[in-house]
């Protein structure tokens, strides 16, 4: 992910620069601030309330501030593959390829309760904010698991209710159960418990967050065999909904029902009345809902009675499907209560806690952090393998067609039909209500790594199969990277569709096209075989590793820079001029060729594994030489750096991060005292992504792209910030940083944001972030912990090469010459690759704060070589 995609809309850039001022002022100050002076960051808030599960096949959503489920997607993923037309070509509206988006199923959901002789919905009733959030995973944790809760309180009456995608439903599904508990000291008599379940299965498909329609539904009870389910059909499939205690009264209504037969209405109005019973089918309709009730009687002081849903979908409405739905149903619930479909669902979460690895070093609330996120990344990975595609689109008599077959491989299929596809183990780069319900490489890099580092070892794999299994190469002959000679390729340059297809997206200056993700992919393999021991599998799949992810790299080496040839890089900038030979772009690439030539040395490849290593060194020179300015400093494209101005870019901290340059160094020093000059934030801990949004204002400069995304400050480049300071040797910053990040999430239910507000600290944009958020976030700790990745290729870059000053851009013979892609030529032979493939802390201490100016002069006077440390421990 990177995520420069759809910027919030601009105003004026004298306006911005005007304010931007005002913020790097206030950072500056604060930077050179004497410790007693220095601003603490701001007072955390919660302004996250939208709380998701998934089962890996869909997704729901739990309102807290509405008080009902919002949202119960199809899909975990947002877009099922490139739109087609009736000749299988694919479709393009101006300069935008057309997706087949996910569905939204569902407007709401919620309970409702009768005591003290009135009813209402729980949705009028307020939420306990506090008590509510993730269940925990054994008693006395907070967190830990996929099921959302909500307490209310009527009276004496306490209602806990949960929520959740069940882990063991191979479909998209959900459960919503309620415990109501008497916490008073007299009988509560008379109650009862209601729940309402409205969803959308009409026409449209207007994206995935966004309501379909509610023409022409139909609902029928079905009681045969002890059953008590609704049946719920349209156009977009059939939803059953299963009580899971005996329900006095099952009814349905719809938007043109009577006053006395409208079941939300008979609740809502508070008058004691029973909901009408629907047997067999009720006409067709618009606007149908369901609900159940359950007279629960006499509570006594103490006591509980639980209610509660089950829910499952297929996209068939045609009836085929109904005994398929009912019996995945059957076979999920058995003969359980709601209460024991609860208990097995935590004990399923349990299990799953039991299996990770967490740091003996994190405290309680970095624990109940680390835990939560691991459920955030095996939430985020799809299950799916198979899906049910109709012969419509949108709506009767528009067709569909579809690219994949009944089989892996197979010829396209005639609809309706369940085809297989290639989605099964992509990793989103986040939950809903995020709107990155999307497989990037470079999210799902970071989240890869961090299943490893927790012990996830099969869900690792499967994130790894999914990259190597995925349709991709489909923009080698693009007329864009027609004068890159474009090998072919297996990892996406930007992301993939849910079936697994590659894609981009566009905006007036043409698409995304990123070369960040192959050598992110390489440093992700090995460092799953390191932690794992698991070296069968990449053994296997190395043939396609190295061809079309290794050697793909090395052909992307410009021998004119030395540097990866310009990109749209990790903040997405586009093409058509925008393009850059970007820092991170060639950071990555230089860390995954050097872990490339690990697997290959480790095989016995010596030639290949020269060849990566000696083309991962001269690319690493070549950014030394081309990408840092007179101080040292890493800068964020050749480009920028070449201007003068504007070049900075907190991306970079994977310079440090991932072992490339001498932490201790004088290019590290330097880089942490640039971006804390030009990017810290006024209202939190670290810094804003890069200075695009202000740099330059009012000029044709070389970003006019920025917005309120590039200033945000960003929680991906916190925490790998964080690993550096600790590389760096400022602890104190590095735990700052991490406990920044973990009171955010603690006061928002352990869900970490994309970005914080860098003014208010306030969670901005998207959350819960996964590869950007948990996964970053579990590698931070384990860094912490001494689980790092050593220096790259073996040592960190030698800096007394560089003789003491700044490369500011010219040119050096560190740089890539006559070798081609910076290989040195070919290496030959049946491994050979082949020839042309190519600061200072606001809150430190007094001696934190003068750290970074010292040292970069020291390490400058010392003109220390190349430092060698031993392999990190696992």
């Amino acid at each position: 992910m990177g995520h420069q995609r759809s910027a919030p809309p601009r105003a004026s850039r004298s306006a911005f620069h005007a304010f931007g001022a005002a913020l790097l002022s206030l950072g500056a100050a604060a930077a050179v601030a004497a410790p007693g002076a220095a601003q603490a960051e701001v007072p955390v808030q919660r302004t996250f309330f939208r709380l998701p599960s998934s089962n890996g096949f869909g997704a729901v959503l739990l309102d807290l501030n509405q008080a009902r489920l919002t949202h119960f997607r199809e899909h975990l993923f947002a877009t099922e593959e490139p739109l087609l037309d009736e000749r299988g070509e694919e479709v393009w509206i101006g300069n935008q390829p057309q997706a087949v988006p996910t569905r939204d199923l569902l407007y709401d959901a919620y309970f409702g309760l009768r005591s003290g002789g009135r009813q209402r919905w729980l949705t009028e009733v307020p939420v306990d904010l506090d008590a509510s959030g993730y269940a925990g995973w054994t008693d006395g944790e907070r967190g830990g698991t996929g099921v959302v809760t909500m307490v209310q309180r009527v009276g004496n009456l306490e209602c806990t209710q949960l929520f959740f995608a069940p882990q063991g439903l191979g479909q998209a599904g959900f459960v919503m159960a309620m415990r109501v508990e008497n916490r008073g000291e007299v009988p509560a008599e008379g109650v009862s418990a209601f729940s309402l379940h409205n969803f959308h299965l009409g026409f449209g498909r207007p994206g995935v967050m966004t309501d379909i329609g509610e023409s022409g539904e139909t609902v029928a009870y079905d009681g045969s065999g002890g059953r008590r389910d609704f049946l719920e059909r349209a156009f977009a499939g059939v939803v059953v909904a299963r009580a899971l205690e005996p329900a006095a009264r099952h009814g349905a209504s719809s938007a043109g029902s009577p006053a006395d037969l409208d079941v939300y209405r008979i609740v809502a109005e508070g008058a004691v009345a029973d909901l009408p019973d629907l047997d067999g089918a009720a006409p067709t309709a618009d606007g149908s809902v369901s609900a159940f009730q359950w007279d629960l009687g006499s509570i006594g002081p103490g006591e509980a009675r639980w209610v509660g849903v089950a829910f499952a979908h297929h996209g068939d409405p045609s009836g085929a499907a109904d005994p398929l739905v009912q019996g995945a149903l059957d076979a999920y619930l058995g003969a359980k209560g709601a209460a024991e479909v609860v208990a097995d669902e935590i004990a399923a979460y349990r299990a799953f806690q039991g299996s990770l690895k967490v740091p003996p070093t994190a405290t309680p609330g970095e624990t109940a952090l680390l835990r939560q996120s691991a459920v955030m990344l095996r939430m985020a990975q799809s299950r799916e393998s198979h899906a049910f595609l109709r012969e419509h689109l949108t709506r009767d008599a528009e067709p569909r067609a579809t690219r994949f077959g009944t089989t892996l491989g197979g010829e396209p299929a005639a609809l309706p039909a369940t085809i297989a596809h290639r989605g099964r183990g992509a990793v989103l780069a986040s939950l809903p209500p995020g709107e990155w319900t999307v497989a990037w490489i470079r999210d799902g890099a970071y989240a890869t790594v961090a299943m490893a580092v927790l012990g996830m070892e099969a869900e690792a794999r499967d994130a790894l199969s999914y990259y190597l299994d995925a349709e991709a190469g489909r923009f080698q002959r693009w007329n864009e990277l027609a004068s890159y000679d474009m090998p072919p390729y297996q990892i996406s340059l930007v992301r993939y569709h849910g079936f697994g297809v590659e894609e981009t997206d566009f905006n007036d200056f043409g698409p995304n096209l990123e070369f960040d993700g192959f050598g992110l992919f390489l440093w992700a393999l090995r460092r799953y075989e390191e932690l794992t021991g698991d070296t069968a599998f990449v053994d296997e799949r190395w043939a396609t590793a190295s061809s079309k992810v290794a050697d793909a790299l090395v052909a992307l080496i410009d021998p004119d820079t030395g540097l990866v040839r310009k990109d749209s890089s990790i903040w997405e900038t586009h093409w058509n001029g925008r393009e850059r030979s970007f820092a991170y772009t060639s950071i990555t690439a230089a860390r995954g060729l050097c872990d490339a030539a690990e697997i290959a040395e480790r095989r016995g490849e010596a030639q290949r594994a020269a060849g990566y290593r000696d083309a991962a060194n001269r690319l690493r020179d070549a950014i030394a030489a081309r990408l840092t300015d007179a101080s040292g400093a890493l800068a964020a494209s050749l480009e920028e750096l070449e201007s003068g101005a504007g070049y900075w870019d907190a991306a970079v901290l994977e310079g440090i991060a991932m072992g490339l340059f001498d932490p201790r160094g004088r290019i590290a020093a330097a880089t942490l005292v640039g971006l804390d000059e030009h990017l810290l934030v006024p209202a939190g801990a670290g810094w804003s992504r890069n200075d695009d949004r202000f740099d330059h204002a009012g000029a044709n400069d070389l970003s006019p792209w920025g917005s309120e995304y590039d200033s945000a400050e960003w929680v991906v480049t916190d925490l790998r910030g964080a690993v550096a300071a600790r590389l760096m040797g400022d602890e104190a910053r590095s735990d700052r940083l991490l406990r920044w990040v973990l009171d955010q999430s603690a006061a928002n239910y352990l869900a970490i944001a994309e970005t914080y507000d860098e003014a208010s600290g306030a969670y901005k944009f998207n959350a819960p972030m996964v590869g950007f958020g948990a996964g970053v976030y579990a590698l931070a700790l384990a860094a912490r912990d001494g689980r790092v990745v050593g220096p790259a290729c073996g040592a960190y870059f030698d800096e007394s090469a560089t003789g003491g000053t700044g490369a500011g851009g010219g040119p050096s013979s560190g740089s890539a010459g006559s070798g081609g892609a910076g290989v040195g030529g070919a290496v030959g032979g049946a491994d050979g690759i082949q020839d042309d493939a190519g600061c200072g802390c606001r809150l430190a201490t007094a001696e934190g704060a003068a750290r970074w100016p010292l040292l970069a002069a020291a390490v400058a006077a010392a003109g220390l070589g190349r430092r060698r440390r031993g392999r990190a421990r696992r």
